[in-house]
């Protein structure tokens, strides 16, 4: 028997997921969005309300897919949902690779051919996207965006709501990538990164501060 699940969110990633836990073997009820004047059916499936008309025993128990990129509001929802009761299942493709000593914590999102070594740890709420690798002992902290074909070396850290660009590469031999920063697409990271700052090119150097 299917089990149900919501989405939150139906923009284009909320398709992504909506094919995910299908592969899985859920059973997508409908979406939720704020900006549901604007869309009613997510590839068939009903945009049913927004997610802040909802109460507290509408959530509870039931499981649900937060489909945002935003890192901050993706973390915001999820936490709210977990407080509240409600559920939010880690969704892994069956291609994904992980390791048998890998650690991943709740409503954690890895895609396609994804390859997780050994003793990496996943924070809650984090989005693993297609082609990534994450090597040995690196730890991975709440609410990240790692985008699709990112190379992250060995014992790293990577604080919470940290977004790597897709195609960026961290090198193994730093030691932190610090919470809430930004790495550009194509970047390539030799050096530890300051908290809340954006960092792009050919080695990455600082951009500018995001507080």
């Amino acid at each position: 028997m299917q089990e149900d699940i919501y989405i939150v969110g139906a923009g284009t990633y909320g398709e992504v997921m909506l094919e995910l836990a299908g592969i899985l073997g859920y059973k997508v009820k409908g979406f939720y969005d704020e900006k549901i004047e604007e869309i009613s059916t997510v590839m068939g499936i009903k945009v049913i309300d927004k997610f802040s008309t909802l109460t507290e025993q509408e959530i509870k128990g039931k499981n649900f897919i937060v489909a945002i990129g935003n890192n901050k509001i993706r973390f915001n929802l999820m936490n709210k949902i977990n407080q509240i009761g409600g559920k939010t299942p880690s969704l892994i493709h069956p291609s994904a690779i992980i390791s048998p000593s890998a650690q991943m914590g709740k409503g954690v999102y890895v895609q396609a051919n994804v390859y997780i070594w050994t003793n990496v740890k996943i924070d809650d709420f984090c989005i693993i996207s297609p082609g990534v690798v994450i090597a040995h002992h690196t730890t991975i902290g709440k609410a990240c965006l790692i985008s699709t074909l990112t190379g992250v070396g060995a014992s790293i850290n990577i604080e919470d709501k940290v977004f790597l660009g897709m195609k960026s590469t961290i090198v193994t031999g730093l030691h932190e990538i610090g919470e809430n920063s930004i790495i550009g697409a194509g970047a390539v990271v030799l050096k530890d990164i300051e908290k809340e700052s954006v960092y792009a090119g050919v080695p990455a150097k600082k951009i500018r501060n995001l507080n």
